[in-house]
């Protein structure tokens, strides 16, 4: 079975792959028989691998033919479905990102992102591999695929290259680029510019991500960042505007009040818009939050009652002084972040974190019990 169809480029089959020539090593070496159960299993694993390659040569198809989204999306499924067998994949994707046919680069590096996570080897061979082979690379599709495998290495290294695409004429790529850039963006002013950038982007897609990237994956707060997401509020694109909306409500910008009273009051609300809303903490939001139910809603209803958020912090505070009774030389603190809602305890230089709501519940309401808990984890 071979892959390529282009003229141009150089075919390969399962023989000529290092896969295959394993297996040929397996089942061909001369003066000696091989056991029934041998034969069983090298039969299964050839199977398997021709199924495998079957699987890839359809997604390869796909994607250079392809004529509407529906297209790709069953390509993606194919390639998922590949990945079952990770170690003949990834060995098959490294091969595939150095074809000379786009369509198999392009599916090769979709298919090594998938698998970056299923070996602890794989994250460097693939960021090695993306960083290789991206400055020869001229094809927008097979560029969009290592955008996107660079964000699933999760490592800084990609970062500069990122960078470097978030301009980039294609939607795909810069689409790609918005994903994988918030990697490190509460300390990098660049990749915080270049998602505002993204933000304003003019396709729906790469716009909503941005603005996802920037409201919630970041955790700094700027002038910059909250002008950025207020330029989104009243954007065409709903998931856009609503990503803006939250990003703002978990900065706890009050102005932003009304806009999110609208949505609740719409219905059909996702967990991350509770979430800002309890950063928010807008009394004036309960009564929108009442025909809600779950975790994630009790928390925005604890958090928007003045009265159960005194409670909490006046909880906090003897539990600050139970810790320092029990375990006077205990190196600790209670804080909360602007963009998340509750308190957090930290101590021994942040190597452990407790919820302070939760180890209320836990202790009953009791902040000696509460320091006990922690007394107990600590020895």
């Amino acid at each position: 079975m071979t892959f390529l169809t282009d003229p141009r480029a150089e075919a390969f089959s399962i023989s000529e792959t290092s896969l295959g020539r394993r297996h040929e090593r397996q089942t061909e070496r001369p003066g000696r028989r091989t056991r029934p159960e041998e034969n069983e299993w090298l039969n299964g694993a050839r199977h398997a691998t021709i199924r495998l390659m079957e699987l890839i040569a359809e997604a390869v198809e796909l994607a250079r033919n392809a004529t509407h989204p529906g297209d790709h999306d069953q390509a993606w499924q194919l390639v998922t479905k590949a990945t079952e067998d990770p170690e003949t994949a990834s060995e098959l994707g490294f091969t595939m990102v150095r074809s000379l046919d786009a369509a198999e680069r392009k599916i090769g590096f979709d298919l090594l992102g998938c698998l970056v996570h299923t070996d602890e080897s794989l994250p460097d061979r693939v960021l090695s591999a993306c960083l290789d082979l991206i400055p020869s690379e001229t094809d927008h599709s097979v560029q969009a695929a290592i955008a996107r495998a660079l964000g699933c290495t999760g490592d800084e290294r990609a970062v500069p290259e990122l960078l470097r695409m978030a301009d980039h004429p294609d939607e795909d790529v810069r689409y790609y680029v918005a994903w994988s850039l918030p990697m490190g963006c509460e300390e990098d002013d660049a990749v915080i510019e270049a998602l505002i950038r993204l933000s304003a982007d003019p396709e729906d897609e790469v716009r909503d991500w941005a603005t996802f990237a920037l409201g919630t994956q970041c955790q700094a707060d700027s002038t910059a960042i909250r002008e950025a997401l207020w330029a989104r509020v009243d954007d065409q694109y709903t998931e856009a505007r609503e990503e803006a909306i939250a990003g703002l409500a978990r900065r706890r910008d009050r102005q932003i009040a009304p806009h999110v009273e609208r949505i609740l009051d719409r219905g059909g609300v996702s967990g991350r818009m509770f979430t800002a809303v309890a950063c928010l903490g807008d009394p004036a939001l309960v009564p929108y939050l009442e025909d809600y139910v779950g975790d994630d809603v009790a928390e925005a209803l604890r958090e928007c009652n003045s009265e159960a958020r005194a409670a909490r912090d006046a909880f906090a505070a003897d539990l600050t002084q139970a810790l320092h009774s029990h375990m006077p030389g205990l190196d600790f603190g209670v804080h909360g972040e602007i963009c998340e809602p509750g308190l957090t305890l930290s101590a021994c230089d942040d190597t452990y974190h407790w919820s302070v709501e939760q180890l209320r519940d836990r202790a009953g309401g009791d902040p000696l019990r509460a320091a006990d808990l922690v007394a107990d984890q600590l020895s």
